[in-house]
């Protein structure tokens, strides 16, 4: 298969990175989408935990997306000075993100003025939220987007050369092995203490991605000339060796933990292997391989991820909170659960996406797309 040098590249979208978000946001509703209060289930988190293992490729993925097109549009524009793009891109970055959060903030006052909570104590309660990155569920994304945007700017020909790209990826490595020595009281247990502290926004988790982005955009036609020189069944077997990897490793972090996964669920190796395959398997599927109904949904996904996201972070905890109050001493099986959250991730993935459709045709197309 001949690939062209630049053609793909110069396109106003590039349908694998389309392909990419359209499956990511769904896995990221996913992981949302069981709307009964936890208490319900919480003896099967943990196996719910492992068994979508294999689904925490979605963060991964944005991320990596998001520096791939940041990388692009500092390539397009060689002549902009690095202030004027860095602040062209925290102004795209700053407006969804102060809309959202403020959002979810109002929803947060609601809450507890019903509650009936002061208002100083509530206030100080917003400002933990915000900072980290838990007022709406998936909030902490927009923050590690702003900060390392920061590095985008000053390292991104760095990220050029794939030995370059091979260090950070070790470098990663190391946070990784460090955390979880730390959960096991190897070393140093005040640093695992200090990110459950500071939670997911802290950028320890997540500075390959910038890395793999970069690296990903500089050499997109070689990595499509190899990947369509595989066959399809081989990366399936990548694929599924890569949910493998995830699933066993999901099980150990939980191990390590005591089944109190959070904030360490995307401290992963797997997690990174997974963005890279993923990348791999999808560079040169095309439009025209798609049927038109499922190509049209994944345009529409692709389209408003970013409202998807963080609607459904905002309206799982609203769903929730009313399941809670209509069933509140109901718990359930996991062939139960599984059906609830199947069922459930459907509903909030399509009330997600048509109330962005909505957004926009209200002016608000930059909060949502």
């Amino acid at each position: 298969m001949s690939l062209s040098n630049n053609s793909d590249l110069t396109k106003e979208r590039i349908f694998p990175l389309d392909l990419l978000k359209a499956l990511s946001i769904v896995a990221v509703v996913s992981f949302h989408g069981t709307l009964v209060p936890q208490q319900s289930y919480v003896n099967l988190e943990p196996t719910l935990n492992i068994l979508f293992a294999p689904l925490r490729f979605c963060v991964p993925v944005f991320l990596t997306i998001s520096f791939f097109l940041g990388e692009q549009s500092l390539q397009r524009q060689p002549e902009a000075t690095h202030y004027d793009w860095l602040k062209k891109r925290l102004t795209r970055l700053a407006i969804p993100t102060c809309f959202w959060f403020s959002i979810a903030a109002v929803l947060v006052l609601i809450k507890e003025e019903f509650l009936g909570k002061p208002i100083t104590t509530t206030l100080q309660e917003i400002c933990q939220l915000v900072l980290t990155g838990r007022i709406f569920a998936g909030a902490y994304y927009l923050l590690v987007i702003l900060q390392l945007s920061l590095l985008l700017i000053y390292l991104h020909r760095y990220f050029r050369h794939w030995h370059n790209l091979l260090f950070v990826i070790l470098l990663q490595g190391f946070a990784f092995i460090a955390i979880d020595a730390s959960l096991q009281g190897n070393f140093a247990t005040q640093f695992s203490d200090f990110l459950r502290l500071v939670q997911r926004p802290f950028i320890i988790y997540w500075f390959v991605y910038l890395a793999l982005g970069i690296y990903l955009y500089t050499n997109w036609q070689v990595l499509r000339q190899i990947s369509a020189e595989v066959h399809t069944s081989v990366k399936i077997v990548l694929l599924l060796l890569t949910s493998l990897a995830m699933i066993a490793e999901a099980s150990w972090l939980h191990h390590l933990t005591g089944q109190e996964l959070l904030p360490f669920e995307y401290a992963m190796l797997s997690c990174i292997i997974s963005a890279g395959v993923l990348f791999f398997a999808l560079a040169t599927v095309e439009e025209k391989q798609l049927p038109s109904r499922l190509l049209t949904m994944v345009r529409l996904l692709s389209k408003y991820s970013l409202g998807i996201f963080c609607l459904n972070g905002i309206l799982v905890h609203i769903f929730v909170a009313f399941s809670s109050l209509i069933f509140p001493d109901l718990t359930y099986n996991l062939p139960q659960i599984l059906v609830i959250k199947i069922v459930g991730t459907v509903f909030l993935l399509s009330v997600s996406l048509g109330m962005s459709i909505v957004l926009e045709k209200l002016g608000l197309g930059r909060c949502v797309c």
